[in-house]
C-alpha cells in the first residue's frame, strides 16, 4: 500500500561537505586565489575553491596539467615544419588540392562572378521553360453513360 500525498524528499543541508548543499560563488571565491573564471567552464559538477587542488593551481599559475609535450616527437617536427612554412608565406598555409585556374568549371565560375557584378546574370529558372500543364482551370466534360439504351 502507498501513501497518498506528496512525497517528501529529505536533504541533510547541515553537513556541509556534501555537494548538492554548497552554493558557489566562483566569480568572488576563486578571485581571492587569482584562479580565472569562465562561465565556459561551468560545465560538470561545481569548482571547489577551497579545495586543495584549486589552491595548488592557484599557486602556480604557470603550470599546466595532463601530459608533457615531447619536442623531438614526429607530430611536434610536422607542426614545426607548417608553422615554419606558415611563417615564410606570410601567415597562411595552402592545403589540400590546388585549384587549376585554366579548368573549365573554373572559367564558368568566373563567368559567372563577372556576370553577377556586371547584374547581367538572370536569376531562378527561365520563363516558360518546362512549363506545365495547368489542368485545375480546364473544364471537364461529363460522359453519361447509359446502359440498354437503343
Amino acid at each position: 500500500m502507498r501513501k497518498k500525498g506528496k512525497k517528501v524528499i529529505q536533504m541533510s543541508n547541515t553537513n556541509p561537505y556534501n555537494m548538492n548543499n554548497v552554493q558557489f560563488t566562483p566569480e568572488g571565491q576563486l578571485k581571492e586565489l587569482n584562479v580565472q573564471f569562465s562561465h565556459k567552464a561551468q560545465l560538470g559538477r561545481p569548482v571547489n575553491p577551497n579545495s586543495a587542488r584549486q589552491k595548488r593551481l592557484a599557486t602556480a599559475p604557470g603550470r599546466k596539467t595532463g601530459r608533457p609535450v615531447n619536442p623531438s616527437s614526429v607530430r611536434q617536427q610536422r607542426l614545426a615544419e607548417l608553422e615554419a612554412k606558415r611563417i615564410a608565406n606570410g601567415g597562411t598555409l595552402k592545403r589540400g588540392r590546388p585549384v587549376n585556374a585554366t579548368s573549365e568549371r573554373q572559367l564558368r565560375l568566373a563567368d559567372l562572378a563577372a556576370r553577377r557584378a556586371a547584374g547581367t546574370l538572370k536569376r531562378g529558372r527561365p520563363v516558360g521553360s518546362g512549363k506545365k500543364v495547368n489542368t485545375a482551370k480546364k473544364a471537364v466534360k461529363p460522359v453519361i453513360v447509359v446502359v440498354g439504351a437503343e
